[in-house]
Formats: C-alpha cells, structure tokens, sequence
C-alpha cells in the first residue's frame, strides 16, 4: 500500500558531521538541542517501524498511528491524529506478509525542540503473478529456508539429489519475482520526544524529480471523515523504546546492526574473497538454526550453494527493527535479492520478503540463533509460529570485525557519526547540492573518489569532487534519488575506520516512464576523524559482477 503510501551522554549532534558547515539548517538564534546515540537509534527504529506498519496494517492501522505523536500528521494524502492516520494504514493489499516501502539513507538533524530528517523510499511491487491471477509461483526460485507448496516434481526430486538444498541457484539469476513500483522519492520528517518515545510529529513524501527546480507539492487536502465507517479504536501495540529499557547499550543496538548488515557481505562474496561459508556461519551461534537447516556445518552449505564471487553483491537488507523481549533479543528486516544485470542484460528483482530472527550473545558478541525468510504476499495469512530458540552456549568464533577491533576501538557515538557521514552523501551527489560542494566537503581536503570500471578513473580533492556532484544536471536536484545503500559495516583500524556498503542505482520513473534499476554494487570506504568531524578519505566504487561458475559453483553431496 503507497502512502505517497553504556547510554552515551557525551554530543553526538555536530562532532557528527560539522553542523554548521555541512547542514546549515538551523536558525543562528536556536541552539540544537544535544542527541545521544541512543536517541538516534530510537529515531531509526521508528523510521523502521514504520515500513512494517504501513505495509501490514496491524492492529487495525493502529500500530502505523502509534508511531506518531497524538497531533502527529502525514501530508500527501493529508491524515491528521489517530483515527485519520490508522485508516491511511487500511486496504486490500495489507496484510502481515505484505511488503513494498524499502526506506534507507536515513539523516537525523537535531533541532532546537526535538530532530528533522529525511530518508530514501522505494516501492516494489511483489504480486506479480497474483496480479496475473496466479499465486505468486515467481516465489519458487527462493532460499532453502523458504517452503514452496508447489514446487514441481523435477524441481523437488533435484533439491533430494542436492542434499535437501533446493534447485541449483546458478541456474534461476536472473528470474523476475518483483518488480519497481511507480513511486519512489524521499520522505520529510519532523520528530518529537514524548512520554513514550520518539514519535513522528510531521512526515510528507516528496517523490523523485529531476531538475533544479521541481514544482511545489499541491497544498495537503483535508480530508472528509464525516462518512466515513466507524472503527473501534485498537490499544497500542506495546513495544519496549530504546530509551526506555535498560536490557540492551547503545553499542548493542550498533553492534545488532553491523551483525544484520554483514548479511550480504559474507553471504554473496565473503567479504571480497569469494569463499563464503566460513563468513556466513560466523554470523550464526554454532547450533542456529536458518529455516529448516540446523548446525554449522549444514550452514556453510546452504551458503555455498548460492551464487557468489569476490566482488558479487546480492542480497540488499533494509528496514531492521530490533526488539529486546523477555526471552532475550529478536529482529526483522526488509529482503531484496537484486541480480544486477552484467553484459547488458537488465537487473531484476529476483527475491522478495522479510527476515524474522533470534539473537544471542556470545563472547565474540551478538549472533544470529534462528533466522526464517517470510516471502512477500499481500492480504490476509494463515498465523505462523514466530522463530524460537534456546540461547546457545558461549562458542569463541574470531570473526573479520572482531579481529579487527582488537587493533582499534570505536565508541557508539563513532559509530553513530560514520553512519550519519555516508547517508549525507548520497543526499549531496544527487542533489548536487550548494553546487557540489556538500558532497565535496564529505571527504577530506585531499579526499579520492575511485571507481573500478573497465575504464577506471579517480576523482581527487574538493575541487573535482564538487565538479563530479554536479554531473549531469538532467539527473540531479534538491527532489532526485538514485543511490540507494545499505548493508553499512563498518570496521576499526589504526587510522580510524573502514567500511563496506552495497549500492543500487535506481532510475525512478517519472513522466509516466518505469523505473529501471540502472547497477549496482559496493562501496569500499577509508573514514578519519578530523577537526571538523568524521570524513570520507577514500571511496572506491566496485561494480557487482558474478564470479565464474566453473569456480565457484558448489554442489552438495547427495
């Protein structure tokens, strides 16, 4: 459904990223009132929430209205106060599988009476055979964990000779499951600190457009509630605020993140080096269980069954909810398994849905001890047993980060400021923004922006960085979106940090065209602390590209 449809005290407002020079968006005469890490994290929880309440209608719409304060209002279409905004959260297609609002790039600006911010939309479309009169049988080309009532009998007699593991995945890249829905653009947010948490005061959706100057928005229409169908308020949905709970840190909630966002790094390229197993058990207790597979070693196999390579990426992850319980820790976020097209085929969508998951500390620190994929289906759904686990046993696995951090320490607040510095950026390229100068003002003085194409080039200093940001006018403006990112981790080093992301460059329709998912791939990044906070000292582009099979096809035994 569109609606367009620990505790650190210490600043972490503007030795983030230099308020003054980069932002500049607050009036000299109201000071910003100071951010802990923890009141960032709680702003994007509620960002995330809030894919997961508007796609699925829970609680009656109730869930998505409780994310606002009680004067809380959404602009286009315009819905003000808890009724109003409950029924923009109704509809034929909600329903608690339903997915279509993947929401990242997400800047967080303190205010003088509470924060604004912005964040990056994309609808997907994932009902296409459904709207075919079918029953989205596209689902079949899915991971082992997915159960598929109607997979053939060819199909299921392959996956016994596999060792249980399904059809050969080399064979389905580049099967069409979903699709770009006509609306993508970037959302607007004002938030403020209630009794209950963070809430939405204000968010509007302002859809993507090229061009300097994009026309103004209509005035928001007031809408007409008198006859509107009475419905029973529903009682909130309890969830336990990061601000007011004392279960889990700070560093916890980042650490969570950085489990989640290594997905994808250790899944589709080992984190550079192809090899995927190892890297992708690690993420998992030794006895997790990942759908129907249970143990390590059973683990590393459905890893190298997928399609992989050194510089492959695969599966995007977005919206991450974390929610401590009295069990321990669970989570859920928003899938997108992307071929990105390679020797001029298109990308397609090839798998949708969301994760749900268990987490457990160990002494190398969080991971995962269940995980179950929900694939996406609109309306209505038989209930479904949530992932349950029994806490594992302490097990020393010296993962990548954790080697790494045993050279180097970041505080959350670090962290926090990292994260701030790469979601600004993609603001500042697209929308070429104070003529590129914001972008070039992300990096230090004598900053590299590196791609590795088949004619590579390198881009060094402010000067030619801001040259770069202002590109192609035609595709750029203060409304334009194209780089999507995600899958942020970030790892200490002697000089300061490092990072790896995923990025997807999508073309969102306008005029009446499709949208079109242009490339993708992965961003390789050098941070260093300066005076003016932390900067991007290099910045390497490598594109997705799928590692030979005759390499690194795996075929279980039977």
């Amino acid at each position: 459904m569109a609606i367009c449809k620990t505790l650190t005290t210490a600043a972490v407002g503007f030795g983030l990223l230099a308020q003054g020079t980069i932002s500049g968006q607050h009036e000299a005469s109201a000071k910003p009132m100071t951010l802990t890490t923890m009141d960032y994290i709680e702003i994007r929880q509620l960002a995330s929430r809030y894919a997961f309440a508007v796609d699925t209608g829970s609680n009656n719409g109730y869930d998505y209205a409780d994310l606002f304060s009680a004067d809380g209002e959404f602009m286009h279409p315009y819905a003000k106060g808890r009724d109003q905004l409950a029924s923009l959260a109704r509809g034929g297609r909600v329903g608690p599988l339903n997915i279509v609002h993947y929401l990242t790039n997400h800047v967080i600006e303190p205010t003088a009476d509470g924060a604004t911010g912005k964040q990056y939309l994309i609808e997907l479309n994932w009902d296409l055979n459904r709207d075919q009169g079918g029953r989205g049988q596209s689902q079949a080309a899915q991971e082992p964990n997915v159960q598929v009532q109607n997979r053939s009998n060819q199909n299921a007699q392959s996956g016994r000779e596999r060792g249980g593991l399904g059809p050969n995945r080399w064979d389905l890249i580049g099967r069409k499951a979903g699709d770009l829905a006509r609306v993508g653009g970037h959302y607007e947010d004002v938030y403020v600190k209630t009794a209950d948490g963070w809430r939405f005061k204000k968010r509007d959706f302002v859809p993507s457009k090229s061009g300097a100057d994009p026309a103004p928005p209509p005035p928001p229409r007031v809408r007409d509630t008198s006859q509107q169908t009475a419905v029973t308020p529903a009682p909130p949905t309890r969830f336990v605020e990061p601000t007011k709970q004392s279960t889990l840190t700070a560093m916890d909630y980042l650490q969570l993140q950085q489990l989640v966002s290594s997905y994808g790094h250790a899944l589709d390229s080992g984190y550079g080096k192809g090899e995927n197993g190892t890297a992708y058990a690690d993420l998992y207790t030794p006895d997790a269980t990942f759908g129907n597979n249970t143990g390590r070693d059973r683990l590393i196999e459905v890893a190298k069954i997928e399609p992989r390579g050194p510089d492959y990426v695969r599966h995007y992850l977005f919206n991450h909810v974390i929610e401590p319980t009295a069990e321990g820790v669970k989570g859920k976020e928003y899938l997108i398994v992307i071929d990105v097209g390679e020797n001029g085929k298109p990308s397609t969508l090839y798998l949708g849905g969301h994760y749900e998951e268990t987490y457990a500390r160990t002494a190398d620190g969080w991971r995962m001890n269940s995980r179950r994929l929900f694939p996406p289906r609109s309306g209505p759904q038989p209930a479904s047993t949530p992932p349950t686990s029994t806490p594992s046993a302490p097990q020393h696995v010296e993962t990548e980060s954790v080697k790494q951090a045993k050279r180097s320490s970041l505080t959350d607040a670090d962290y926090m400021g990292i994260q701030q510095l790469v979601a600004h950026a993609a603001y500042a390229l697209d929308g070429a923004t104070d003529r590129g100068q914001a972008f070039a003002k992300l990096f230090t003085p004598d900053g590299v922006l590196r791609a590795k194409l088949p004619q590579p080039y390198e881009i060094r200093g402010r000067a030619q960085l801001a040259a770069y940001a202002m590109g192609d006018l035609t595709h750029r403006g203060p409304a334009y979106v194209r780089d999507y990112t995600t899958n942020h981790v970030i790892f200490p080093s002697p000089e300061g940090a490092t990072g790896r992301m995923y990025l997807i460059w999508i073309e969102v329709g306008e005029n009446g065209y499709p949208g079109v998912v242009q490339s993708g791939g992965r961003y390789e990044d050098v941070y260093v602390k300066t005076s003016e906070g932390w900067r991007i000292k290099s910045r390497t582009f490598v594109p997705s590209k799928l590692g030979a099979r005759a390499t690194w096809e795996y075929s279980p035994a039977n």
